[in-house]
């Protein structure tokens, strides 16, 4: 069976993704301005906004 890919992330692989091992850690990102796509019950987080979000947040280490 072919295993289908989504663009659309659930909190716990986002999370994944960041490397991230606490929720509180992913709503920091969250206010910071990671955008989440909600529909009834349902977030999820679009995997092009995730990459978007961390480039645009990187830092130069010479910079920093």
């Amino acid at each position: 069976m072919e295993k289908v890919q989504t663009e659309y992330l659930s909190y716990k692989k986002a999370m994944k993704i960041l490397g991230l091992t606490s929720y509180k850690a992913l709503q920091y990102y969250i206010k910071a301005g990671l955008p989440v796509i909600e529909v009834a019950n349902s977030k999820r987080i679009k995997k092009s906004d995730l990459d978007a979000f961390m480039t645009s947040h990187y830092v130069n280490s010479k910079e920093a």
